[in-house]
């Protein structure tokens, strides 16, 4: 018998640090694929001169290529392993969909020209980015667990894996919520009342849920979750308000939205009460119309029968609408921001249990 012959767990701990490598590739190429990807919504809205090597595309195929080649280094390492790793399956899945994408992108536009946000090949890319970086973020917490017997890791880490995931499913309810669905041979844009429904509904809950794990995969400790909404609002900034001039003044505006989180976060460090929690994911959601600002303006504008929001005057249009949306959606958003903490709290129970 050999009996310096290394475990399966041993094996894997020992190979910590490639696979620790493979999913930071992973979830920082869908970061750039989403952030390349909400830029370039912003450039079509803005009517910019666009070719295949515009920055944005530059940027998402910048992203992709990370992407895969995390995956590569995670699927590599398995087999040198001899480990069966479920993040890594979840992970190599959406990588593989991600590529696909790409011809059936192609082949769409070879046969119906432009597309919209919502289409075949746009829906498989974006469930691509969700499967792989949910994979990612998983793949971390796993051997976080490995390495420390109990289930813990470094801000940065909690930043990077939350992030991706928290862009990506943003995208997959833009598409279902946001009216930029309609070319010249389809329209599959949502009906008004739908995409204010989906909106409404589904992004305080998507917060919610990614806050607060990030609150409870720091062990409650002040200013991760700070951390991560501010990573999100500065890729908002960056991607929805700076390209746009007529927005600039409107910054300050939308950085104030790291009260919320501060706040949530103040609470859930100073009291690990389960009512806490659920306080603490109803605060962010509150936040959701504040948060996708400037394009949730177009969500709710055709609800509100406004079908024409010119780009220049869309400022304006959302404080106008302001006053009228924000008290019908707050006991919706707080009621879907309880249901994301409580979900949070088994998300990371069943994590322990990998």
């Amino acid at each position: 018998m050999n009996y310096f012959r290394q475990s399966p767990a041993q094996s894997i701990i020992g190979s910590s640090s490639r696979f620790l490598a493979g999913y930071v590739l992973v979830s920082l190429g869908v970061l750039l694929a989403a952030g390349g990807g909400s830029w370039d919504i912003n450039n079509h809205l803005l009517n910019k001169p666009e070719t295949f090597f515009a920055p944005p595309h530059a940027v998402l195929y910048s992203g992709a290529g990370a992407a895969v080649a995390g995956a590569v280094i995670l699927f590599l390492t398995s087999r040198r392993t001899g480990a069966t790793i479920r993040p890594i399956k979840l992970v190599v899945a959406g990588v593989i969909i991600l590529v696909v994408a790409g011809p059936v992108d192609f082949a769409w536009h070879s046969a119906f020209g432009l597309d919209g946000l919502l289409s075949p090949p746009h829906f498989v890319l974006v469930s691509g980015m969700i499967a792989s970086s949910v994979g990612a973020l998983a793949g971390m917490v796993y051997h976080g667990s490995m390495a420390f017997r109990e289930l813990r890791l470094h801000p940065l880490l909690i930043i990077i894996g939350v992030l991706p995931v928290w862009l990506a499913a943003s995208g997959m309810i833009d598409m279902f919520s946001l009216p930029f669905s309609r070319t010249d041979y389809f329209d599959f844009n949502p009906h008004p009342a739908l995409g204010v429904t989906v909106a409404t509904l589904a992004f305080p809950v998507l917060i919610s849920v990614l806050a607060c794990s990030s609150s409870a995969l720091a062990g409650k400790r002040f200013g991760v979750m700070t951390a991560v909404g501010a990573a999100f609002i500065a890729t908002g900034m960056l991607t929805s308000i700076v390209p746009n001039g007529a927005l600039v003044q409107t910054l300050p505006f939308y950085a104030a939205n790291i009260i919320p989180f501060a706040a949530a976060d103040a609470l859930l460090s100073f009291s690990r009460s389960r009512i806490s929690l659920y306080a603490a994911g109803a605060i962010v959601a509150l936040a959701f119309f504040t948060l996708y600002y400037p394009l949730i303006t177009y969500t709710y504008g055709k609800v509100l029968e406004q079908n024409t929001i010119w780009p220049s005057l869309m400022a304006p249009t959302y404080f106008k609408m302001l006053g009228t949306v924000m008290p019908l959606v707050v006991a919706p958003a707080a009621a879907m921001g309880i249901l994301g903490a409580a979900a949070s709290g088994k998300l990371i129970a069943k994590n322990k249990a990998l």
